[in-house]
């Protein structure tokens, strides 16, 4: 079981990546970078209510989707770096 919810939760990163990152490119990244942190932090204390195993997988799905969002600040910085030292600063991450 304890696999299997490591898997629930990278599910649900990538798929909050495959779905957040393109919302961030039209709607604006810091409504998205915001939205991530309140589903995280409000499916991360709901965390605490689950009772039985189906529950603790769906509410950890959301944290996970919430994650996928989070890649979003990696963007910005990434804007924010010198064009000549760009790469290598990002490696350095």
């Amino acid at each position: 079981q304890t696999a299997f919810l490591t898997s629930i939760v990278f599910l649900g990163a990538m798929t909050g990546t495959l779905v957040l990152g393109p919302i961030g490119d039209t709607r604006g990244r810091r409504p998205v970078f915001l939205a991530s942190s309140t589903i995280i932090a409000v499916f991360g204390f709901f965390t605490a209510f689950c009772t039985n195993f189906t529950s603790l997988c769906i509410v950890r799905f959301a944290v996970g989707f919430g994650v996928g969002g989070l890649t979003i600040p990696f963007d910005i910085l990434a804007e924010l770096l010198p064009l000549q030292h760009r790469g290598r600063d990002l490696l350095f991450i």
